[in-house]
């Protein structure tokens, strides 16, 4: 009778939550772990089970970087325990060499630009000139379309929203969009100039997005909740920038496509700072980017001839080996839990897979060119997911890891973005 008295009065005078966590929930009463597991929102019957995304982003939870919401964990002040579970995962090496195999079939060309995971675990490919949105399950390999989309290269790249929808980010189509996973329904808002306005984009700590400026002449700053854009600044020329990548320090690393620098925007100031020219411009030197658990960003070679690598902490970049060579090589680049980096090829008729602790390149398998793949994106199964541009079928890499990656890091702007 003690004991119901007991949880009885916890569920009635705790239930707003406001004790302190438990260093260990499971070693403490069963009282305060029925207190941890609401304060963390395991159970959904504390307070009103909703978050208002408009209120400032709280301060990270106790419990560790992976109880924490994705907007949390790409706070500055969380890298260091993000960087500690990215490398205990990465310690636990792989079972086996890589392997890559394709399933399913999409019978459009120029399909899809890149993918966004959804809170549900599962993928969703950003059409470009598909007609459909359609919804990957990654532990069956199987598909199915959600809605109507407009085709006609309409969108390239998304992220993930704090309220779990999907943001779209626009090239040829006149505004940004949004898709709701659960409703099936997609909502347009803002205005784009079209004409492959934008390439790809991140989320910042602030809980704006950022589209990456392609063919547009401003920058722009996308509240995913309010529906808002506030447009700032000056791209430096057209089909300036291709992707970019969230550092550890909260600033946001553009990949030059046509630009003739590496920028570092700011987006407490949204303020650009290009560093580490090349000669000359010309198109397509890269392709998007990917973290790496030792804090430097890996930029994928598109028509550029060797691999970069960026460190924010300077920032400058460096050269890496040689990539194979061509037109439109690689189209972004995956973290595995295993530490290691996969790109996906667009023209390149291998895959590739880089070392961040050696910073050394290893070529497998083979693959058809063409402009096959668009993007890929990094599942719960610790497999990658490439996306159909003119491959007609998915990519699935399994770089066969003995780690995972928690959900809370890979639904972060960290990872999941294009």
């Amino acid at each position: 009778m003690k004991q119901l008295l007991l949880l009885f009065f916890g569920f009635s005078f705790f239930g707003a939550c406001f004790v302190k966590a438990p260093k260990n929930p499971l070693g403490d009463s069963i009282l305060n772990m029925l207190i941890y597991r609401c304060k963390a929102g395991i159970d959904p019957g504390c307070g009103s089970g909703t978050t208002d995304p408009n209120k400032p982003v709280p301060g990270p939870t106790e419990a560790g970087v992976c109880s924490d919401t994705p907007l949390q964990v790409i706070q500055p002040s969380e890298w260091s325990k993000v960087q500690d579970e990215l490398q205990a995962q990465a310690s636990k090496g792989s079972s086996g060499p890589p392997i890559a195999t394709t399933f399913g079939t999409i019978p459009d060309t120029s399909a899809f630009s890149g993918a966004v995971l959804g809170k549900n675990g599962k993928i969703y490919p950003i059409p470009s000139s598909s007609s459909n949105f359609i919804e990957l399950d990654p532990d069956t390999n199987t598909f199915t379309t959600i809605a109507p989309a407009p085709g006609a290269f309409a969108w390239f790249g998304g992220i993930l929203a704090p309220n779990g929808n999907i943001e779209l980010i626009p090239a040829d189509s006149f505004t940004f969009a949004s898709l709701d996973p659960v409703a099936r329904t997609v909502t347009n808002y803002g205005t784009s100039s079209g004409g492959a306005s934008f390439a790809g984009g991140v989320m910042a700590p602030n809980g704006n997005y950022y589209p990456m400026p392609s063919n547009t002449i401003t920058f722009s700053m996308i509240d995913p909740i309010a529906r808002s854009q506030t447009n700032f600044g000056t791209v430096p020329l057209s089909l300036a920038y291709s992707g970019a990548v969230l550092g550890p320090n909260g600033k946001i690393y553009l990949i030059p496509a046509r630009a003739s620098q590496f920028a570092e925007l700011d987006p407490t100031t949204n303020i650009r700072t290009d560093f580490s020219s090349f000669l000359f411009s010309f198109d397509g030197k890269f392709s998007g980017g990917a973290i790496a658990p030792n804090g430097k960003i890996y930029v994928a070679a598109d028509n550029y001839s060797f691999f970069m690598q960026i460190d924010p902490n300077v920032p400058s970049f460096t050269l890496l080996d040689p990539a194979p060579g061509g037109i439109n090589q690689y189209s972004g680049m995956v973290l595995a839990p295993n530490g290691k980096i996969y790109g996906i090829p667009f023209e390149a008729t291998s895959f590739v897979e880089l070392d961040p602790s050696t910073n050394t390149l290893t070529y497998f398998g083979t693959a058809p060119g063409g402009g096959a793949w668009m993007g890929g994106i990094l599942a719960s199964n610790g497999k990658i997911y490439g996306v159909p541009y003119n491959a007609n079928t998915f990519l699935e890499i399994d770089p066969k890891a003995n780690g995972r990656i928690c959900d809370a890091i890979l639904q972060s702007a960290y990872l999941n973005k294009f």
